[in-house]
């Protein structure tokens, strides 16, 4: 597939500042404790391989490196990766990073868990589709292994919907501005954001478009999809908080989702 141009060198540069609101960003604090708490608790096997599955600056996987886990992270954009790799050369860290769409991936009983964040499965529009994804992700696993996938609830950002934000940020000598439109396809369950923004970096200027497609979907029909890959026990969160099992009411869904041993 080729590289998603909402992903491109000039967003990929700046896509921390945007998204997480300073470079260099790293997962911490509830996301960060709920992620190892899943890999330490919840997983069936003791966890020393891990599959990123849309890594894109490293976000989760620095952490995870920073802590004595074996991580691979797949991409499809080459900027992203690129973004990443100087991360972990800053840091002083390695993982092996490879590009690739998550719809190619082609791992056999390699993982013990499979890192599915940040809504990197709504990037996938048909249901069948969908499926062949989670198919692909279970082969990965090893038996007894666990698929932690986490999905923003775009249900619940109605009040984003025809109306327009934005914000000014300003971080070691970068100066970003953008604004964001949310919208919705209706008929198709399609969740649009569409960004303009202005980077301002060493006296030199640039503007970017972003457009992000993103499949609708409630736990019942992710929960069908894991069911039909194959996952067997799944625990569905709406936050990072392992108390809230099945609760009915979040900004997340969240799934913790096991390969039958």
């Amino acid at each position: 597939m080729a590289e998603d141009s909402s992903y491109s060198g000039e967003v990929a540069r700046v896509y921390d500042l945007l998204v997480y609101g300073h470079p260099d960003a790293e997962a911490q604090g509830s996301e960060l404790d709920f992620l190892l708490r899943a890999l330490e608790d919840a997983c069936r096997c003791p966890v020393r391989d891990v599959l990123d599955v849309g890594c894109g600056t490293g976000y989760h996987l620095l952490p995870l490196v920073r802590r004595g886990y074996g991580v691979r992270g797949v991409d499809c954009s080459s900027a992203m990766l690129a973004e990443c790799r100087r991360k972990l050369r800053q840091a002083g860290l390695r993982a092996e990073l490879g590009e690739r769409d998550m719809r190619d991936i082609r791992a056999e009983d390699d993982f013990d868990t499979v890192l599915a964040m940040n809504s990197v499965l709504c990037y996938v529009h048909r249901a069948a589709a969908v499926r062949d994804v989670l198919g692909r992700l279970h082969r990965a696993l090893r038996p007894g292994g666990l698929l932690v996938l986490d999905n923003w609830n775009l249900l619940a950002q109605w009040y984003r919907l025809e109306e327009d934000y934005g914000e000014v940020r300003r971080q070691g000598g970068v100066c970003l501005e953008y604004r964001a439109h949310h919208w919705m396809e209706d008929f198709a369950g399609i969740y649009h954001v569409e960004i303009e923004a202005t980077v301002t970096e060493d006296s030199r200027s640039y503007g970017f478009r972003s457009d992000e497609a993103l499949k609708v979907m409630t736990v019942d029909e992710v929960l069908m999809h894991l069911a039909s890959a194959g996952f067997g026990r799944v625990a569905a969160y709406p936050s990072y908080d392992l108390s809230l099992q099945n609760e009915t009411s979040g900004d997340r869904m969240i799934f913790l989702a096991h390969k039958p041993p």
